[in-house]
């Protein structure tokens, strides 16, 4: 199990330096490149800031093995952990999140159930050390009923998850730097999965499927813990994941099926614009997969 007191969303550890880490490492499969070598590429002398305690090489070094990016040999020397890889380092990335933060809390106790809880609740997080302590609060008090956590959630982790949050996909920052949740890439990218060669799907088996391969996602088992009071039988989906299945349907992604008399889940919460072809109702039927490259960035 991955070592808690040092989780990769934490400090310096941010995608943009993870990704590097990994180009790097492939780069010099055939060089020397241990920890010493890192050290000096990432974290030179004479950076700005540095102090005899700064360790940014290693936060970042570890969180590319909390990922299992990367893999530190017998040698010492750090080498990818796939050897042959044609996907780019922030595919790479995206993936390891995918597989190994959003669908369990081994490498990150905090990442998946923190998401599900703003999910679950149709709210977004601002920025600043206020809103940081708002949210450790209300996280710990309606999570743990205020009963403090080993390596609680704390106003510094909920900094790096915003930005890990926005990187992975799962939402947008506007331009006050709110962050808002809509799954829209991570779906995207898990769409041939859900969908597994079948072209239509009901709602109800998409959902179920959905919340089977995203488990951060409505009714999956991540979010039921961070939403105890959810009603299934509600059909009501939350507010992000409404907006990501409009949007995934407006770009041609997906298509929605909501005619004028389904009682299938409800999508009103994103107020989708109705066309009086696909869009009838606010109550999707059924969903079509159309593309896989039709999806958009979020921003």
């Amino acid at each position: 199990m991955a070592d808690r007191t040092l989780m990769f969303t934490d400090d310096q550890a941010t995608p943009a330096r993870v990704e590097m880490l990994l180009d790097l490492a492939r780069s010099m499969q055939s060089r020397k490149f241990d920890s010493s070598t890192i050290q000096q590429l990432l974290q030179p002398t004479g950076l700005p800031g540095l102090t005899k305690g700064s360790n940014q090489y290693r936060i970042v070094l570890n969180a590319a093995k909390e990922l299992d990016l990367v893999k530190e040999q017998d040698d010492a020397m750090i080498r990818p952990t796939r050897q042959r890889d044609s996907r780019s380092a922030h595919r790479a990335v995206l993936d390891a999140i995918d597989d190994k933060v959003l669908r369990s809390d081994e490498v990150e106790p905090w990442f998946a159930l923190f998401y599900a809880f703003l999910l679950g609740r149709d709210e977004m997080a601002a920025l600043g050390p206020a809103a940081g302590t708002h949210w450790e609060n209300r996280f710990e008090r309606e999570l743990f009923g205020g009963t403090r956590q080993n390596n609680r959630f704390n106003e510094s982790k909920y900094r790096g998850l915003r930005r890990w949050f926005r990187y992975s996909g799962l939402g947008w920052h506007d331009g006050e730097e709110c962050f808002h949740p809509n799954p829209y890439q991570r779906l995207e990218r898990q769409l041939p999965a859900i969908f597994n060669k079948v072209r239509d799907l009901s709602i109800d088996l998409f959902m179920d499927r959905l919340s089977e391969l995203c488990p951060e996602l409505d009714g999956g088992h991540i979010f039921l813990r961070a939403n105890r009071d959810w009603d299934v039988s509600a059909r009501t989906v939350s507010l992000g994941l409404s907006h990501a299945l409009v949007d995934l349907h407006l770009d041609g992604a997906i298509e929605l099926n909501c005619p004028l008399d389904s009682d299938g889940w409800s999508i009103a919460k994103a107020a989708p614009p109705y066309d009086g072809k696909n869009l009838k109702s606010d109550r999707v039927a059924s969903v079509r997969m159309r593309s896989a490259g039709g999806a958009r960035t979020n921003g």
